[in-house]
């Protein structure tokens, strides 16, 4: 999923009604360094918890996993849509999406890895580099964050998230199952589209470090801070998912 909460515009907003602040007060990029953490170490306990309660014998018990998977994945959408109206929220409702992520992520990571063992510390492997990689090449200016990128990455998101909702609408009456299947299945297309969306995963990595760079830059809120930790970790888990996905086409199109 794209990220909700981390817009340009409504940061910009709120930086200039709120900003400027003294430093005890004001948001930084370290403190959303270490509050991103914490989300990740969150969700990273509840995964544990998921694999040593339903992992058993060398396979999962997918059974009782699927409640908590499928659970964890609306928690996670209402969550986010709650921080898209309730920004001050982003302390609580990060530590509630980070929870409800781990029961997603790790419902998902072990029907991967009882399908194809190892792939997904592999994807996990793919992500951080991807992550360290996209860091090295914004603060090298490589890759430089103007308005028209951002403009750009936001709306292709947007436009990408706006079909794959329009499609699962009409999947629910019995329409465009086609469309679905070359999309995800281990084609061409499938592949191609893969590709595409971690494409736009890693680019809004760099859309995510600009916003809290000119937070932090803006002298924010220090409770943007959460803000900010909360959009990056829409960004990971949504990148995360998808280098799995890609790397589960690229074995099953080898069998």
């Amino acid at each position: 999923m794209s990220n909700p909460v981390l817009s340009e515009k409504q940061w910009g907003d709120i930086a200039d009604r709120e900003g400027g602040l003294a430093d005890a007060n004001a948001m930084t990029v370290n403190g959303t360094i270490m509050k991103t953490g914490l989300l990740l170490v969150i969700m990273l306990a509840v995964m544990w918890w998921l694999f040593d309660t339903f992992w058993n014998n060398g396979e999962p018990d997918m059974a009782k996993v699927q409640p908590f998977m499928f659970g964890g994945m609306i928690a996670g959408l209402v969550l986010a849509l709650i921080t898209m109206f309730a920004k001050r929220l982003a302390m609580f409702t990060g530590i509630l999406y980070a929870a409800a992520q781990g029961l997603f992520v790790g419902g998902f990571t072990m029907y991967m890895e009882s399908i194809y063992p190892g792939l997904p510390l592999l994807a996990a492997a793919f992500t951080t580099g991807t992550l360290l990689g996209m860091l090295f090449l914004y603060r090298a200016g490589v890759i430089k964050a103007t308005s028209g990128f951002m403009k750009g990455v936001m709306g292709a998101v947007a436009g990408l998230m706006l079909g794959i909702g329009i499609l699962f609408v009409l999947n629910l009456f019995g329409i465009g199952y086609g469309i679905t299947g070359m999309l995800y299945g281990n084609g061409p297309i499938g592949i191609g589209f893969s590709i595409l969306c971690i494409t736009l995963a890693a680019l809004s990595l760099v859309v995510d470090f600009k916003v809290i760079e000119d937070g932090a830059s803006n002298r924010a809120p220090k409770w943007m801070e959460w803000l900010g930790a909360f959009g990056l970790m829409v960004t990971l888990v949504w990148l995360y998912i998808e280098i799995l996905r890609l790397l589960a086409k690229l074995r099953a199109s080898d069998d």
